[in-house]
């Protein structure tokens, strides 16, 4: 494949990096694949990182990087959790621009085509498209035919600045795949290790760097529902981290973004909450009694915070004050 592709258009592609951390995902893994191979954008390297995966998915990925010469399969001898895996596929990623997919997931065929247009349309650092659900099993939501190509993003498209972009990261959620980024902007970012909900601290910081950000009103990106995935699994003492998370982007956004404090700490009061109410459940585990504990004093100190917060519920108000006695 040339090293210098070009679009019908006559403009030269760039070159587009592809990080795909995989492990336990034999089943899904070459639906993953084999919709980044077909992409209609072509200059890629798609990188895929074998995090000791215990199943086949190593032979997987060596059986693609076999028959298309832009996949780089890169095998580690221990398990370090995707965090670390991604990681390790920005040290080693020659792009100019970025993207991260989940390895149970998969993109519409011309996905990638949609996001570098988007971007260089508005000269933007970034663009993220629309994420279409579908439930393990074959349920699914979302306009955009499975595989195939997304509608017109021009129809809906909305560009955002920094703050504006940080902001609904702190009032919402964010993660790390289905966006394109140019690659100057992540120099030096890290993804958290050993933490659960890493994408949030990320992307937050990504954002701060960058002076305007694209969205676009079309499904892009198929994020696969798993029942035994991190984020539909059961709540367990690990799913603090959200809590850490927030605290740590409240003291990120104190320093770096002053004006977007409400809602950081709209954020923190919020996963401060909820983190309590479920260690409540977890019965006869004397690790998440210690954390609850600490969690409750937390929620002594935040209570000013909380009741006068600008987005914080009613509810979650009144809930902030009875954990208080709980």
């Amino acid at each position: 494949m040339s090293c210098c592709a070009e679009r019908e258009e006559g403009i030269v592609e760039e070159l587009i990096s592809i990080i795909v951390p995989v492990y336990k995902v034999e089943e899904y893994l070459p639906a993953c694949l084999d919709s980044l191979v077909h992409q209609t954008y072509k200059k890629l390297e798609i990188i895929l990182v074998d995090d000791a995966s215990p199943d086949g998915c190593g032979e997987i990925c060596d059986s693609y990087a076999a028959r298309d010469d832009r996949i780089r399969c890169i095998h580690k001898e221990k398990n370090a959790g995707q965090a670390a895996a991604r990681n390790t596929g920005m040290d080693v990623a020659g792009g100019e621009y970025l993207f991260f997919a989940d390895s149970d997931d998969w993109l519409a065929e011309d996905a990638l085509e949609k996001l570098y247009e988007g971007l260089k349309r508005h000269r933007a650092d970034c663009c993220v498209g629309g994420c279409v659900t579908v439930m393990d099993g074959g349920g699914g939501e979302g306009k955009a035919p499975v595989g195939g190509k997304t509608p017109d993003a021009r129809r809906g498209e909305r560009v955002e600045t920094s703050r504006d972009a940080m902001r609904h990261v702190l009032l919402d959620a964010s993660a790390a795949w289905n966006r394109l980024c140019r690659r100057e902007m992540l120099e030096g970012l890290r993804f958290p290790l050993d933490r659960v909900n890493d994408d949030e601290c990320f992307i937050l910081r990504a954002y701060e760097r960058m002076e305007k950000i694209v969205f676009l009103d079309c499904g892009t990106y198929f994020y696969r529902k798993r029942a035994n995935s991190i984020t539909t699994s059961a709540f367990s003492v690990k799913m603090v981290d959200c809590f850490y998370n927030s605290r740590d982007n409240l003291e990120f956004v104190k320093k770096a973004a002053p004006e977007l404090i409400p809602a950081a700490e709209y954020k923190y009061c919020r996963s401060l909450l909820w983190c309590y109410v479920n260690l409540r459940r977890l019965k006869r585990d004397e690790r998440a009694e210690t954390l609850r504990r600490q969690l409750r004093r937390e929620i002594r100190r935040s209570r000013r915070t909380a009741l006068s917060n600008p987005y914080l519920s009613f509810p979650l108000k009144a809930l902030a004050l009875l954990c208080q006695i709980m």
